[in-house]
């Protein structure tokens, strides 16, 4: 939170925010990084363009690094909040140190927290797909990146859950009941396909927003071709748990493990998956809470 800068005005789908001042261009990207900040515009949900929003990151020029937003406001309280600040009844300033108190526990709230089953693709016995000069499995590979992800994370409980049976898998999730569903899979093609894509349910609305948050840290950690999202239907491959969990699910298929290059690429860094993951967790996990439901509330 330290040094994080606030701004508030109305979001727009190119991943710009509009302000009495100007434009301010929202990036998910550092503010150190290589890459042009709009190459990696903050994805703004379709239902969200217009509506006023809180958005914190690190301002330079008309731009916003690493932006994230922190408060999505129906109209009538995006309207007080503005007057407000405008007449100077309440600052940024109190606002961004209200954040960090409720950040830091100092404030009690009632209990949040957001429960994610992490569902590890395929099983010891059916491990998926596999490496042939490694003969790593998609499974082998997801157990040990679940575990790591399980034990990482503060914000938002995680639930590893493994496959039984195909068809048993979304009635086993379903009785967890989970408020969102993250599978680990990897993808498998020719040896040479590379790449970072993440799978929805085409019908689901919140399911495609869980997919480009997951596949914006992925692809930003990674810096593999961007395969982009995928959605899927309940016959496609992979649909059948997309369709049949009560909670918004998505499928990452981070990179291609029969390419000796993607897989190099993901082996090297395996903290750094790790925390990609565990931040698009708690970013979906967060989003639930600030919108109580509504807004950015994860119903299927």
């Amino acid at each position: 939170m330290q040094g994080k800068d606030f701004i508030i005005g109305t979001l727009k789908s190119s991943g710009y925010l509009r302000t009495d001042s100007g434009e301010t261009l929202l990036t998910i990207i550092p503010m150190q990084a290589a890459q042009s900040p709009e190459s990696a515009a903050l994805k703004i949900a379709t239902e969200d363009v217009g509506k006023m929003a809180l958005v914190r990151g690190d301002f330079s020029g008309d731009v916003l690094y690493s932006a994230t937003i922190v408060e999505i406001f129906s109209p009538a309280t995006g309207i007080l909040a503005t007057a407000l600040i405008n007449k100077g009844i309440v600052s940024l300033e109190e606002i961004k140190n209200r954040i960090s108190e409720f950040e830091s526990g100092k404030i009690e709230t009632q209990d949040q927290s957001k429960l994610c089953a992490l569902v590890i693709g395929h099983k010891k016995k059916s491990p998926g797909a596999i490496n042939a000069n490694s003969n790593l499995s998609e499974f082998d590979f997801n157990e040990d990146l679940a575990l790591h992800v399980e034990k990482g994370i503060e914000k938002t409980q995680v639930q590893r859950v493994y496959r039984r049976t195909h068809e048993e898998l979304p009635d086993d999730i379903n009785a967890l009941g989970p408020d969102f569903v993250v599978s680990l899979h990897c993808n498998a093609f020719n040896k040479k396909v590379s790449g970072t894509e993440v799978l929805y349910y085409h019908r689901s609305g919140k399911g495609k927003r869980m997919a480009e948050i997951l596949l914006n840290y992925l692809v930003e950690h990674l810096k593999l071709p961007n395969r982009g999202i995928k959605p899927k239907t309940s016959e496609d491959r992979g649909g059948y748990l997309l369709r049949y969990t009560k909670s918004p699910c998505v499928i990452a298929e981070p990179f291609f493990i029969d390419n000796e290059g993607d897989l190099a690429r993901a082996q090297e860094d395996m903290d750094g998956l790790t925390a990609a993951y565990a931040a698009a967790i708690d970013q979906i996990a967060q989003e639930t809470i600030q919108s109580s439901g509504t807004t950015y509330g994860l119903g299927k």
